[in-house]
This record gives C-alpha cells, sequence and structure tokens, in this order.
C-alpha cells in the first residue's frame, strides 16, 4: 500500500520536511516513491505537486493526517473516504441508556429533525446533569441511612453491654 507521508529533512533543530509517497512497509527514513512537495512548518511555506498527489490519491494512497490537512489548506480535493481526525474532540463517556433518551426532544418521532440551536442542546444537557445528579444523591442517601442505622444499632448495644460491666465492676468491690 503507498501511503503520502511527511519525512523529515533539514539541519539539526530545523526540521523541514517532504511531502512524500512511500510503501507503508518501509520506514519512515528510507527510501520513497517520489517527492511530492516540501513543507517548512516555521515559515509555513508549502510547496505541492498537485497533479502527481492527485494521481496518487485517486489510485487509493493513503495519505497521513497531518498530510491531509496540509491538502485542505492548499486546496487540493480529497476522496470521500478521506477524513482527518479531530484532536479536539471531546470522548464519549459511558452513559445511562435512559438518559440518552431524554436528551432526544419531545415530540419528535424519528423522522427528520431540524438542527437545534446550542441553547437549546445546552439546556437539555444542564437538565440531564442535574437529573444525574439528584439521582446520585438520593443512593447516597439511602445507602447512607441504612449504613447510620446499622452503625447507631451497634453503638447502642456496646453502651449497654459497657454499661452492665459496670455496674458488676461495681457492685463485685468491696465496700470500705
Amino acid at each position: 500500500m503507498v501511503v503520502i507521508r511527511l519525512a523529515r529533512h533539514g539541519r539539526h533543530k530545523y526540521p523541514t520536511y517532504r511531502i512524500v509517497a512511500a510503501d507503508k512497509r518501509r520506514a519512515v527514513t528510507s527510501k520513497f516513491l517520489a517527492i511530492l512537495g516540501t513543507y517548512n512548518p516555521h515559515t509555513k511555506e508549502i510547496s505541492l505537486k498537485k497533479e502527481e498527489i492527485q494521481k496518487y490519491l485517486d489510485n487509493g494512497a493513503q495519505a497521513s493526517d497531518r498530510v491531509l490537512r496540509i491538502f485542505i489548506k492548499e486546496g487540493i480535493t480529497l476522496p470521500k473516504w478521506a477524513k482527518t481526525h479531530d484532536r479536539f474532540k471531546k470522548t464519549k463517556k459511558a452513559e445511562d441508556p435512559k438518559e440518552e433518551k431524554a436528551e432526544t426532544p419531545e415530540g419528535s418521532e424519528g423522522g427528520d429533525t431540524a438542527p437545534q440551536s446550542t441553547d437549546s442542546t445546552d439546556t437539555i444537557a444542564e437538565e440531564s446533569a442535574q437529573k444525574a445528579q439528584d439521582k446520585a444523591e438520593k443512593i447516597k442517601d439511602d445507602v447512607g441511612s441504612e449504613k447510620e442505622d446499622q452503625d447507631l444499632k451497634e453503638q447502642a448495644e456496646t453502651t449497654e453491654k459497657v454499661a452492665e460491666a459496670v455496674e458488676k465492676t461495681l457492685d463485685s468491690e468491696p465496700k470500705k
């Protein structure tokens, strides 16, 4: 498989990159098939051979994420399957399926829905967060009250045992 990636080039502590087409099985620093352009990250200077790049992409060459971003910046048409990785995308947390149902707008029947404004999604998110917090507090209160009841019973039993032991010791002491 052919990949289009950056190959480091340049002097010590001042890297410049070549955009190369290479065999995926080869090391990053090894031989490559063709030089398709250059990229200087310090000056943001980019020079590309657009016709050759388009030829490689049309024949199925996979471009790295950074190279795809450079291509988008330079206006090269990409195939439909070429997607960049979103570094700032929030990860999905394991959520309760019941809460997901609560987030869907009421009255929609699964058909085409108009995009919601950010205000309504914010309020939905706040409501679901509040529900989750209330549920967590309720569970905490339930567990806490049962545990407190058990602790109080144990304390009462130990207090009775201590009181009985004190009475026995007072009764058994010789009177002067």
